[in-house]
């Protein structure tokens, strides 16, 4: 995000130019920071600032909502107040982000960016961001799949066609993502499976300009690139929030900085999730924020579109977090020889669909639990620390 460093500063010189720096309310707000970023004065969520000023360096997933809160705790002083910044690394896929995991300490991204990582690099998944409910499927008007119509699958209602429609059409969309787990999922319930279909490999955007040129029967893309294929004409007729499907993002940690910046990366987290709820509270700077994100990182997006897109986000506040990473239940599919938690369930039954693929293999599944790569050691921490103050007060 290297472009926003450049917009801030001109911002930041036009107000030095048309303040001055002799306004009362200017000295009271600095005096408020230096306490802040100096380890000392209360902060906005009652989070203990660090002691000494901290750098992080931010893996950066431009374009998603599950990022922004980031970009919103610093943009609104939450992250100065803990006397910490941000060095930010951008991306715009998980598993570019993955390879260059040396250059961050953490980073936000999806499902699947976060099992690659694990399996393949010294990362930790520590939490989870939001359910990712804006992947969805698209035909045109004239297909069979939108004119049968829906209501012909139980339990599912709003998905388009039946089996014979869906049955040997060809889908364009990015293989090994969540997008292709959510056609998978959308075949299984009408009773089909990808080896019904045909799939064809193509990052979202250019699958969107090739739907248009007329390739393909159905075309599967996510977020801002979804509305955009909305505001064609093309015809919603399945997607993860109609499946009911739970298609995690993650928050990742790399095992470095596990070990060298713990007690920022605890802090940071607890931040995370209290900025989410600041952005329930405050929808329209949600949206606004957002939208600027995607202005400064050169990703396509409307106001009104950054309002639809921010509406749609399904996360969790801190003290779901905190239950959701600890409390314990069964494998679903019933291999791991231990209780899991019920984020390394959700996770681990995304992986199954990958591993169904071919993707991975048993063994990787083995390591992911056994070495627990998905680990709740910052949560403990927190409830701890949690515990100490409420035994103090």
């Amino acid at each position: 995000m290297k472009k926003l460093w450049s917009v801030l500063l001109a911002v930041l010189l036009t107000m030095s130019l048309l303040t001055g720096c002799g306004a009362s309310d200017t000295e009271t707000k600095g005096t408020e920071e230096a306490e802040n970023s100096s380890g000392s004065g209360e902060t906005t969520f009652g989070i203990t600032p660090m002691e000494e000023a901290t750098t992080i360096n931010l893996g950066y997933f431009s374009g998603t909502l599950h990022a922004v809160p980031f970009y919103i705790m610093e943009q609104e002083g939450f992250l100065d107040e803990l006397n910490m910044e941000f060095e930010y690394q951008s991306f715009v896929n998980g598993p570019a982000m993955m390879e260059a995991s040396s250059s961050w300490d953490i980073c936000s991204t999806g499902g699947p960016g976060g099992i690659s990582g694990v399996l393949g690099y010294d990362v930790s998944i520590i939490g989870v961001c939001d359910n990712d409910s804006m992947l969805n499927l698209y035909v045109r008007e004239d297909s069979p799949i939108y004119k049968a119509g829906k209501g012909h699958v139980e339990d599912y209602p709003d998905i388009y066609g039946t089996p014979e429609d869906w049955k040997g059409t060809t889908w364009i969309l990015p293989v090994g993502t969540t997008m292709h787990k959510v056609l998978g999922s959308t075949l299984e319930k009408l009773g089909l499976t990808l080896d019904d279909v045909n799939v064809i490999n193509m990052d979202v955007t250019s699958a969107l300009s090739a739907f248009k040129a007329g390739e393909a029967d159905g075309l599967g893309v996510w977020i801002s690139v979804a509305l955009s294929a909305e505001e064609a004409g093309f015809k919603k007729v399945g997607g993860a929030k109609i499946n009911k499907d739970m298609i995690p993002s993650v928050l990742v940690a790399t095992d470095e900085a596990l070990e060298t910046k713990y007690e920022a990366i605890c802090k940071l987290y607890e931040l995370y999730y209290r900025t989410v709820e600041w952005c329930y509270d405050h929808p329209k700077e949600f949206a606004q924020h957002f939208y600027d994100t995607c202005e400064i990182e050169g990703i396509a997006c409307s106001e009104d579109v950054a309002k639809k897109i921010t509406e749609s986000f399904e996360s969790y506040d801190l003290e779901y977090m905190l239950d959701y990473m600890t409390t314990e239940c069964d494998d679903d599919a019933g291999l791991a020889k231990r209780k899991i938690s019920t984020a390394e369930r959700d996770i681990l039954n995304l992986f199954d669909f990958f591993k169904g693929l071919d993707m991975y293999t048993e063994e990787d599944r083995d390591f992911i639990i056994d070495n627990n790569k998905i680990t709740n050691v910052v949560v403990e921490t927190i409830k701890s620390e949690a515990t100490e103050t409420e035994n103090e007060a």
